[in-house]
């Protein structure tokens, strides 16, 4: 455990794994329109983050020195919130869909921009959001990552929230727990008007 540890410690930015005096759980992107909330046991990794870009990383908290116990699926989530009205593109979920397993679509997908280097495993498409499970043999995104994801888009706000999900390649997520933590990490996103409601005492 302590080695896997050291080794998601080293994927993080060179400021992750130092300790925090308080563990940040969501961040507001978007101009403010969409409330990123992490699920239990991973929290904002503050200083990777770039909220001026409308990005951001969340982490296991216990990588992040808050002095937590590490989740049960462990793995590294990127949240992407686009413009004003990008979100129109996933009003039609199944067009979006079958505009990704295209070869334009995986070019998309890809983290060097390169449709050959992308294979879909799996996608789904529901209720205004798009899932999508695909190995792509590019680079990863962060240095020490898997180079399987899996990625939703989804409206929230009226723009379009990219979210991705990937493990170790030391210990890399499966099928199930990539799924899982996707699902989490999406659960958690949201209108900031939701999000100020929810936060709010009852009465």
């Amino acid at each position: 455990m302590i080695r896997f540890f050291v080794t998601l410690c080293g994927v993080l930015a060179a400021a992750a794994c130092t300790p925090v005096e308080t563990a940040t759980r969501s961040v507001a992107l978007g101009q403010g329109a969409v409330v990123a909330t992490s699920p239990a046991g991973y929290c904002v990794d503050d200083q990777a983050s770039q909220t001026a870009r409308d990005f951001a990383i969340m982490a296991p908290c216990a990588t992040l020195g808050a002095g937590e116990a590490m989740p049960d699926v462990i793995g590294i989530a990127t949240v992407q919130v686009g413009p004003a009205e990008s979100g129109d593109v996933a009003a039609d979920e199944i067009a979006l869909r079958d505009y990704l397993i295209t070869d334009d679509g995986a070019q998309l997908l890809s983290q060097s921009g390169d449709a050959a280097d992308v294979d879909i495993l799996s996608s789904q498409a529901f209720d205004s959001q798009v899932m999508i499970h695909f190995a792509d043999a590019g680079p990863p995104p962060l240095d020490g990552l898997q180079r399987e994801e899996w990625r939703a888009f989804t409206n929230i706000n009226g723009r379009l929230v990219t979210i991705g999900v990937r493990g170790l390649a030391a210990a890399p997520l499966t099928e199930g727990p990539g799924a899982t933590l996707l699902k989490l990490m999406l659960a958690g996103v949201e209108a900031a008007a939701s999000a100020a409601e929810d936060a709010e005492p009852e009465a």
